[in-house]
């Protein structure tokens, strides 16, 4: 359809940025732009939104790692939380509004031993601050 694709991404040191850095301009030769920015600078992301016109939001972003939330658990709180906060709030405030698709976790079902798991299955007991985070944006 010809539909211009913008990523952003702050390219935490969780994973290597060297890895994230490569896909980015591996994107970019197939004409996805991806921009180095903090879902938690919400003045950027704001002026992002309204300077593109986007139609869709597809949320990928978060502090990812079940682990690192006992070295971190803040991390998990600003990118995961608030940073998804912003995007909606940036994207509430701009005309027309554009749809946004959230990539939630299977991490989001527990201790859930039931399998596969179902969308109608109960959540409420997560086993991990990265659980909790991703379960709070549902």
């Amino acid at each position: 359809r010809g539909d211009g694709v913008l990523g952003i991404d702050c390219f935490h040191h969780y994973y290597p940025p060297s890895f994230k850095r490569a896909r980015a301009k591996a994107l970019e030769e197939q004409g996805v732009l991806t921009l180095d920015v903090d879902l938690n600078d919400a003045e950027t992301l704001s002026r992002l939104l309204k300077q593109h016109n986007f139609t869709h939001i597809l949320a990928l972003a978060a502090q990812a790692g079940v682990r690192y939330a006992t070295k971190d658990p803040g991390s998990y709180i600003k990118s995961n939380i608030e940073g998804f906060m912003n995007l909606l709030e940036g994207a509430r405030s701009v005309e027309p509004k554009p749809r946004v698709v959230y990539a939630s976790s299977s991490s989001v079902y527990g201790l859930n031993t039931k399998v596969p798991f179902a969308e109608t299955d109960v959540v409420d007991q997560p086993a991990s601050l990265y659980a909790a985070t991703k379960k709070s944006n549902e």
